[in-house]
């Protein structure tokens, strides 16, 4: 091998080693400062938060913004794909650096301005979350969302998926809002006072054809713009919670896929036909519980509703009716009623009575059911209860009976339905008075056995009396007693003839 010249000078063989030795030492040290260079970018975020498994941690830090640009590390050195800055005192949102970002949490901080195209550089963000700030309607704009202009293309944050609006200060939405974000499918707007949809939130509703999920809980709400479903044919989940609605929107007649819906908590006093909920034909889960002004379910309130599979209705603490007709429809020219095939059913903690056997068409399909907590009357009427439904429905996995108990009539009060269930236990009609009629047998064959027993003895005390010193001057006082008012009335009454 020829030696080596460098700038003139010929190396030996040993030279020759000690360069390259050098060499490797300056590049492993290049190498080790291009790492530490990285690490010390990103540990002014890290410092501060927990950096895990590509998770950025921010919660409870007292944080009063979310760290300038050149604090975040470079998105080539470290791939950042959820941060979370929940809890914190953010106040103004400005734009952020362009990072891998899918899930981006700003809740609970006092949020009230946030800069337009605030997420322009985090284009892989699919779900945001702005609930529990103070933003108020003017406030929220659509330049908010705004994305990239490119050289003849406008990219806009189209993989912006989920968006969480709640518990702010919002009444209405301005027109144009999801124009940036047209892909939305899950939209919360809970918990703001909004107390009616007007026509600008409903235009810019319209705009979001692909909405799935619409939530309006506790908004205030007292009903839906007629064709508010009418737009967002593949909307499934509505939650309606909470609102101040007395009966059930009319609106939601409208709807094309409605797969669930979440009515409880508003205040409704009678569901019927005209009222309650009936006509969808999608509708697989039906929410109505904690209606503290319910109380009756009426024939046809639930009816044609086909698809229904789960159905709650628990804690209405007024309930003490369902009507065995509610949900029973019949499908088209057919003359026989159906039953929607309900799986799931919770009828807990209501003021029901008695159940009766025909509000389903089938109880031993069921995968779960509930009816705890209920006024049971344990009578005749409720017998099928316990010698076909109880036996029926046990076996299954979400069977819940522990505290059914009866309430009335009295002598049954506190007895539990299982433990009747078991010893076959027959129960009686009530009377008309509400009371069990083989009690007051019971107290007439007490009274008369009193008087058998009674009889016999009346009469040997007479014969005593008769036998003793005392009970024959006594009777024959009453005898002579009587015999001389007798001579001394007709004694006079001859001597007055005489005159």
């Amino acid at each position: 091998m020829p030696d080596l010249v460098h700038l003139g000078y010929q190396f030996t063989s040993q030279q020759k080693e000690e360069y390259w030795l050098m060499m490797h030492q300056v590049g492993v040290l290049l190498v080790v400062l291009a790492t530490c260079s990285t690490l010390t970018s990103a540990s002014v975020i890290c410092d501060k938060c927990n950096c895990k498994n590509n998770h950025v941690d921010c919660q409870n830090r007292q944080l009063s913004l979310h760290f300038n640009v050149t604090d975040w590390p470079n998105a080539t050195d470290m791939k950042i794909t959820e941060v979370r800055f929940d809890n914190n005192m953010l106040v103004h949102i400005t734009e952020f650096p362009v990072q891998a970002i899918t899930y981006l949490s700003l809740s609970h901080n006092h949020i009230t301005l946030i800069d337009d195209a605030a997420f322009m550089n985090l284009e892989n963000l699919t779900e945001l979350d702005l609930s529990y700030n103070q933003l108020i309607s003017v406030n929220l704009r659509p330049n908010i969302f705004k994305g990239h202009f490119r050289p003849g293309e406008y990219q806009s944050l189209h993989n912006l998926k989920i968006l969480h609006l709640g518990n702010n200060a919002l009444h209405s939405l301005d027109g144009d809002l999801f124009e940036h974000i047209p892909n939305v499918k899950v939209l919360s707007l809970d918990s703001n006072p909004m107390k009616l949809i007007d026509v600008v939130t409903m235009m810019a509703l319209d705009q979001l054809h692909g909405l799935e999920v619409l939530d309006l809980a506790y908004t205030e709400l007292q009903d839906l713009p007629e064709y508010i479903l009418h737009t967002p044919i593949n909307l499934k989940v509505l939650n309606l919670t909470g609102n101040l609605m007395n009966r059930a929107p009319v609106a939601l007649s409208y709807s094309h896929a409605l797969e669930e819906l979440y009515f409880s908590e508003n205040p409704v006093t009678v569901l019927d036909e005209q009222t309650g909920v009936n006509g969808l034909q999608h509708l697989r889960v039906l929410h109505l519980s904690f209606m503290d002004e319910l109380t009756s379910i009426e024939a046809g309130s639930l009816k044609n509703l086909p698809s229904l599979k789960e159905l709650y209705i628990s804690h209405n603490k007024k309930l003490t009716k369902i009507n065995e007709n509610a949900l029973s429809f019949r499908n088209g020219s057919e003359e026989s009623e159906q039953w929607p095939p309900i799986k799931i059913l919770s009828l807990a903690y209501n003021r029901l009575g008695s159940l009766q056997r025909h509000l389903l068409g089938h109880w031993d399909t069921l995968d779960f059911f509930d009816i705890s907590g209920n006024a049971w009357i344990c009578d005749c009427e409720n017998q099928w209860m316990i010698s076909n439904l109880l036996p029926s429905v046990e076996k299954i996995n979400g069977y819940r009976i522990n505290e059914s108990v009866c309430v009335e009539p009295v002598e049954m009060r506190n007895r539990r339905l299982h433990e009747l269930e078991v010893r076959h236990y027959h129960m009686r009609c009530l009377d008309s008075r509400g009371n069990h009629p083989e009690k007051d047998a019971k107290i007439l064959v007490g009274v008369v056995i009193g008087v058998l027993i009674a009889v016999p003895l009346t009469l040997a005390l007479v014969f005593l009396l008769r036998r003793t010193g005392f009970g024959a001057t006594l009777f024959a006082r009453a005898q002579y007693g009587h015999n001389d008012y007798s001579k001394a009335f007709y004694s006079r009454a001859d001597s007055v003839e005489r005159f």
